[in-house]
């Protein structure tokens, strides 16, 4: 915190930029979205697969990285993914909510295919059909970081039996490591292609950080319905640089924090 109060409060006469501002080092790093020669689509899926996700958004978004690359792994059709309700934020939100679909099915058609929802053979594969009883269609025991060889041994046979297989839960199912080239590479594309937020969010998003950087005054205030509008506006003054700081004052790491914060028995009982 000292390096970052010292650094917005220097102005230094000469120029120079404070090292906080400087780019990080490539450290060797470099990008894997580049056309490889992935195997293409077989002519006929292996069956449905359906994952349904909880955790917060950057878990659920993980997960549906790790879903491509295991429906690419077992040459299955995915359905687009399920979203938990959080239990912490009680946010209902589906993936069209926050996602485009229709550019994330376009973006990966030449990799997966991705389907809307499931043919009505296959209707009755609901998140209550599930949470009813003890299903041969869903799998639950799938381990954390899971190899690409445990799907084929344990997911393929139940895509092949019954033309369908609903992995849950999916958070963390799939492992970093060991993974071949083209299918680390599809995750890759996943998150930085074909994961877009719908329009609305990224006009939000745009005006956010609009509103940052050039720091309007009090009469240049818009109302939330015209909050769009201000991307359009142009600067009046050099653009500012900014900090954003996440001090994960969550409910649900509040609670796992085992503090006091002076709210009482209220407090306590949202906490527990």
């Amino acid at each position: 915190m000292n390096l970052l109060k010292g650094a917005l409060q220097t102005e230094n006469s000469d120029g120079e930029q404070s090292d906080l501002w400087e780019p990080l080092p490539d450290q060797g790093w470099k990008p894997c979205l580049q056309p490889t020669e992935s195997p293409s689509k077989p002519e006929k899926s292996s069956g449905y697969l359906q994952v349904f996700l909880d955790g917060g958004l950057n878990q659920q978004r993980m997960g549906i990285c790790d879903a491509v690359a295991v429906a690419k792994s077992l040459n299955a059709t995915l359905v687009i993914p399920y979203l938990e309700v959080n239990p912490v934020w009680k946010d209902s939100s589906s993936f069209e909510d926050i996602f485009d679909v229709d550019h994330f099915i376009e973006a990966l058609k030449d990799d997966v295919t991705i389907v809307r929802d499931l043919p009505y053979e296959y209707s009755w594969s609901t998140r209550e059909f599930y949470a009813t009883a003890i299903r041969e269609t869903r799998v639950k025991t799938a381990p954390v970081h899971a190899s690409a060889n445990w799907y084929k041994f344990n997911v393929l046979p139940i895509l092949h039996s019954y033309g369908i297989a609903a992995i849950s839960p999916f958070s963390h199912r799939l492992a970093f490591d060991h993974l071949p080239a083209d299918i680390q590479c599809l995750r890759c594309k996943v998150n930085f292609q074909a994961l877009v937020f719908v329009q609305h969010i990224r006009e939000l998003g745009d005006a956010l950080v609009h509103r940052l950087r050039y720091s309007p005054s009090l009469s240049d205030a818009v109302e939330p319905e015209t909050i769009q509008m201000v991307n359009d506006r142009k600067p009046r003054k050099q653009a500012r640089k900014f900090v954003v700081l996440h001090l994960r004052f969550d409910k649900d790491m509040a609670a796992h924090s085992a503090c006091d914060f002076g709210g009482g028995k209220i407090e306590k009982l949202a906490l527990a």
